[in-house]
């Protein structure tokens, strides 16, 4: 059926209001066969990366447009920048839990303004790279080969805007491109 895309956001067109919380959260693979007669669905291995393997992330795209084919800077991000309430969605027992904790002891605006910083990092990377500092000693393989499969990602609360998304692996140029967008409106204006 049209469109066919091989990749897709859940939904890809969401319109709320500041109130509404928002669950981001995807699942991927490192095991997948698309070997014929394609009983997944999909014969063949056309995605990107590894053989075998689905990879997401979230970047907003440049200038804010649907149109652009390119992520922006953290300068020009408003997705980011722009939360009013963010945690993590479930616990991480393989991590003692420790992130959740220190991302819910906050006691000013610029702690919080870093802790945005580290969630733009954290869905540009399913959560692989945690923090600046991080990111000066951690690489990410363009394809995102060496980022975990599945991220539970985190429940967020978005100011009044629009904020349009990419993921920059499931992305040629082709059927391939997938991106969405979310618009908030005032609370209870939708």
């Amino acid at each position: 059926p049209f469109p066919s895309v091989e990749y897709d956001m859940q939904p890809n067109h969401l319109e709320i209001d500041e109130e509404t919380l928002v669950h981001i959260q995807w699942a991927g693979s490192n095991t997948h066969n698309n070997g014929n007669p394609a009983g997944d669905g999909q014969a063949g291995d056309a995605g990107e990366g590894t053989g075998g393997t689905d990879r997401h992330n979230i970047v907003e795209l440049k200038r804010r447009h649907f149109g652009e084919s390119f992520p922006n800077t953290w300068e020009e991000n408003t997705m980011f920048q722009n939360l009013l309430d963010i945690v993590h969605a479930v616990p991480h027992p393989e991590e003692g839990n420790t992130k959740q904790r220190d991302d819910n002891v906050l006691t000013n605006q610029d702690q919080f303004d870093e802790l945005k910083v580290r969630w733009a990092l954290r869905f540009a990377t399913a959560g692989y790279i945690d923090s600046p500092a991080e990111a000066t000693t951690k690489t990410v393989n363009p394809t995102l080969n060496n980022v975990p499969p599945s991220f539970a990602g985190a429940v967020a609360r978005f100011s009044r805007g629009e904020y349009n998304y990419m993921c920059t692996r499931n992305h040629n140029f082709s059927n391939r491109d997938q991106k969405a967008f979310i618009k908030v409106s005032a609370a209870g204006d939708v």
